[in-house]
């Protein structure tokens, strides 16, 4: 677990942090998630654009016959949340 600076130098838990951005009015959460997601593009290495389609179309075919299986939006979000160590 991250602990992030609140006010008043008291420590704020990524689960509280994500308490707090969840009780924010519609509007500002999706602009906070805009922020984090432009933050996150931000710090990825440029791909060769032909690369990342061939990419697609090789995961794409995989899935299509079966060699494949795909996971759930739940599955993707838990290992990602395990490979990061925020389970």
């Amino acid at each position: 677990m991250y602990a992030f600076p609140a006010s008043e130098g008291l420590i704020m838990s990524t689960q509280q942090l994500q308490q707090e951005a969840m009780a924010l009015p519609l509007a500002e959460r999706v602009s906070l998630a805009q922020i984090l997601w432009e933050s996150i593009d931000t710090g990825l290495a440029d791909t060769d654009q032909q690369a990342a389609i061939r990419e697609a179309l090789d995961r794409d075919q995989e899935l299509s016959s079966g060699e494949v299986s795909g996971r759930t939006h739940d599955q993707v979000m838990q290992a990602a949340r395990r490979a990061i160590g925020c389970d």
